[in-house]
């Protein structure tokens, strides 16, 4: 728990068992600093107090988990309500940790061929949780998902998430520093895995391309309220909390989505009717659903510290600015 601000569920993961939400599939609040501030430095944890998680998801993918361990959903509403909601929980943390390898970049800390390997894991971490939050069935997507966001707003859009702002660019291979770099060609790869997994998972669930948005004549509001109303969804709050409160709870959600990888698979039995579509017999994506679970753990490694090559954890420099942890 943070010690000064409202509660922030920080505590790593432990034991077999299912102890994300209170209960099997339930939703956390999840903190985040305000859309373009940086976490607070004070009382970053090092990365070894990460170790522990960080294995137990490899493990999980490796082996399973125990028949007894994690219960099997209730339905459909309750199992892909829980992979929407947190699923985009996750998203907003990858492009946060995104958005502090190009702040490294800019800020001289870090190289830009350095900088080519966490946003290429980024990136691909993202693709898994486009895949993920987009597994359920279309029918579930039209009766239960789709309405709460109308609910919500007539307009409800992905383009008013505020984290998503600062990386833009980077998804829309605009980068031109990077595009200049020899290592570039990783990153337009990964780049290109995520237009065939948005556009695919688009197709899936909404197969006449009619969005919320585009289907709107609601009068054009302030992005800032949006931007609330679109957290406020997600179940996100914003507020003063450290790179380290933000990783827990980056690996809290990761190990509850592996689990339920593990006892449910990605999708439903019957539900793959989407194999016909381009963008789903595109190589790269069928690796992307086959890896998920490995991607998502070098996302976790990543965002600890804990990978090989560079993490994207801070450490407070002599000057009391944050560098990028090498290895």
């Amino acid at each position: 728990m943070t010690r000064d601000t409202a509660p922030v569920l920080t505590d790593l993961p432990i034991g077999p068992g299912w102890d994300y939400g209170g209960f099997s599939y339930g939703l956390e609040p999840l903190t985040l600093p305000q859309p373009g501030t940086a976490e607070l430095l004070a009382g970053y944890d090092p990365p070894d107090r990460y170790t522990a998680t960080c294995d137990r998801i490899r493990l999980i993918g490796d082996f399973g988990v125990a028949a007894d361990a994690v219960e099997r959903p209730p339905g459909d509403a309750e199992q892909f309500w829980f992979r929407w909601i947190t699923g985009h929980q996750v998203s907003f943390i990858i492009w946060r940790l995104m958005a502090r390898v190009l702040r490294e970049v800019a800020e001289g800390h870090l190289t830009m061929a350095d900088a080519i390997r966490p946003l290429c894991q980024c990136i691909r971490g993202y693709c898994a949780m486009l895949l993920y939050t987009g597994s359920c069935p279309q029918k579930t997507y039209e009766e239960v998902i789709r309405p709460s966001m109308r609910l919500r707003h007539p307009s409800f859009s992905g383009g008013w998430a505020p984290d998503f702002w600062p990386v833009r660019d980077v998804f829309r291979a605009k980068r031109s520093a990077f595009s200049r770099s020899a290592e570039s060609a990783d990153l337009l790869q990964a780049v290109r895995l995520h237009q065939l997994v948005h556009d695919g998972v688009a197709a899936r669930l909404v197969p006449d391309g009619r969005s919320l948005l585009r289907q709107s004549s609601a009068p054009r509001q302030d992005i800032r309220l949006l931007n609330l109303m679109y957290d406020n969804y997600f179940l996100t709050l914003r507020g003063p909390v450290s790179h380290g409160d933000v990783v827990a709870q980056l690996l809290r959600r990761l190990v509850a989505i592996v689990q339920d990888l593990a006892v449910n698979d990605l999708y439903r039995p019957g539900t793959d009717s989407h194999r016909h579509l381009e963008e789903f017999r595109a190589a790269e994506v069928m690796a992307c659903e086959s890896q998920l679970v490995e991607i998502l753990a070098e996302v976790a490694e990543c965002a600890a510290g804990l990978s090989e090559g560079y993490g994207i954890a801070p450490v407070p420099a002599g000057n009391g600015r944050s560098v990028t942890l090498t290895h």
